[in-house]
């Protein structure tokens, strides 16, 4: 038995340790896949249960980053909102998170005035302010929230779980990670 251990002993200590695949996120929250074999690329947002596609089938909202604004210790972004949907928006509301370079959200706030009373085809642009933190310290502006929207068959007591920002498409933007 004891000759028997030994070599069990043995065989476990020269095995070469299991490795696998496993995804991180970067500062700025792009997630990435870390191969055992030593490559990396970037991974793609996983769609839950196809909200993705069946927003693309019925038409989608556009949202576009359009300005950034410094005001001394304070960043000012302005976006448009393009409704491609075939029904109304009667009323979205997003909120906007702001990262540091180190991926600690900073702040996330809304603009003073939803986007509402949209009917397809319709653009408006909005304005949201960080406070207490110029552009340059900002690295990514996150698309969150929208839950309580008004549109096509979502309405304030029935859209949750990511439905009414599963409509709408964020541009990426050449002035600061954009997405959601």
């Amino acid at each position: 038995m004891s000759i028997a251990g030994a070599f069990l002993v043995a065989g476990i200590g020269l095995a070469q340790p299991a490795q696998a695949d496993f995804e991180v996120a970067a500062p700025d929250g792009q997630r990435i896949l870390l191969r055992d074999d030593g490559t990396w690329k970037y991974v793609e947002p996983r769609d839950k249960d196809g909200a993705e596609d069946k927003a693309k089938q019925e038409g989608e909202a556009v949202l576009t980053l359009l300005r950034r604004i410094e005001r001394g210790t304070n960043c000012r972004f302005e976006v448009r909102l393009v409704n491609n949907l075939p029904y109304e928006i009667r009323s979205l509301v997003p909120y906007y998170s702001a990262y540091r370079a180190n991926g600690v959200l900073y702040d996330t706030v809304s603009s003073g005035s939803s986007f509402a009373a949209m009917r397809p085809g319709d653009t408006l642009r909005r304005q949201f302010e960080f406070v207490g933190i110029p552009c340059r310290e900002i690295v990514r502006v996150q698309v969150v929230g929208g839950d309580r929207c008004s549109m096509g068959d979502l309405d304030k007591f029935n859209a949750t779980g990511g439905q009414c920002l599963a409509r709408v498409r964020v541009v990426a933007s050449d002035l600061v990670l954009f997405d959601k």
